[in-house]
Order: structure tokens, then C-alpha cells, then sequence
């Protein structure tokens, strides 16, 4: 499985440029969104010590309230700082790691003969495509990619 898995990870590198790139992108946006948002929170609140109010203070309901002060409060610090998009990015590296040591497993299950086994990957736009063979089965992996402006980036492999 071993050998699989580094021909895999071989063919498969502008798969794992571009997902890192798009997930770059979307962190660093959303960090942005973060502290924004948190900035919103501390217009709606008032300073506890001196019960006075934030200068460019926010009337909401309640509810509005609650739900932003449990975004404040619950998210790690490191959600409003550059460290967000550092973090994101080795989220990305590992969940890339993972999918392919998955893939590999799933591929190994169709019994496929390693010995004689060869790859051929391709783009189809940001997806990948790869066929793997041994000269008697053939294997299709291919990925799904979604993201969004306020999504994040995220792919699966499926076989056929």
C-alpha cells in the first residue's frame, strides 16, 4: 500500500497546490469576516466597569445578541488572528494526507495487482481524474471539489 500511496501523492500534487491555494484564499477572507464580526459583538455590548456604551453602539434583539456573544466567546482566540490562515492551511495539508492514505485503501479493496498497476491522471477544470489499471480491472478515481465565497474548500474522492 505503501507504493500506492506515493504514486498517488506523485500524480496527484496540482491536486494538492491548488486545494492549499483556494484554501489560502478562503482563510484569509474569512479571517477577515472573523473580525468583523467580532467588532460588530463589541458595538452591541457595553463596557462592564463604567456601564458605558461602545461609541458607535448597536441596538439588537436578543436573540441577535446571544448568537454573536457565543460566537465571541467560543471561538479560540487564534479565529482573529493571522494564525487563522496558518492553521487553516495545515488543516488543508493533513486532510489532503488523510484522503489519499483513504483512497488507497479503497482502491487496494477492488484487488487490483500492484505489481502491474499504472496511473493516468488528468484535469477536468479544478478536478482530478485518475485511472488506475492493471491490464484486467480499471479503477476511476476522480474528485468533487465545492467551495464558495463564504464556504470552505473542500473535496472527496469517489470511485468507479
Amino acid at each position: 500500500m505503501n507504493s500506492l500511496v506515493k504514486t498517488l501523492k506523485e500524480q496527484t500534487q496540482s491536486l494538492k497546490k491548488q486545494y492549499i491555494e483556494k484554501t489560502e484564499e478562503w482563510a484569509k477572507a474569512q479571517l477577515q469576516r472573523n473580525i468583523e464580526r467580532r467588532n460588530q459583538y463589541h458595538k452591541m455590548t457595553c463596557r462592564e466597569t463604567t456601564k458605558e456604551r461602545h461609541p458607535d453602539f448597536i441596538l439588537v434583539d436578543k436573540q441577535t445578541y446571544y448568537k454573536e456573544q457565543k460566537f465571541f466567546w467560543n471561538k479560540p482566540s487564534y479565529y482573529f488572528t493571522p494564525e487563522f490562515v496558518e492553521r487553516m492551511k495545515t488543516d488543508a495539508e493533513k486532510h489532503y494526507e488523510d484522503s489519499i492514505v483513504k483512497l488507497a485503501m479503497r482502491i487496494e479493496s477492488k484487488g487490483l495487482n500492484q505489481s502491474k498497476l499504472s496511473v493516468k491522471t488528468s484535469h477536468v477544470g479544478v478536478n482530478i481524474d485518475t485511472v488506475l489499471t492493471d491490464g484486467e480491472k480499471t479503477v476511476r478515481a476522480f474528485t468533487i471539489i465545492a467551495e464558495g465565497p463564504i464556504q470552505r474548500p473542500h473535496y472527496r474522492y469517489l470511485i468507479k
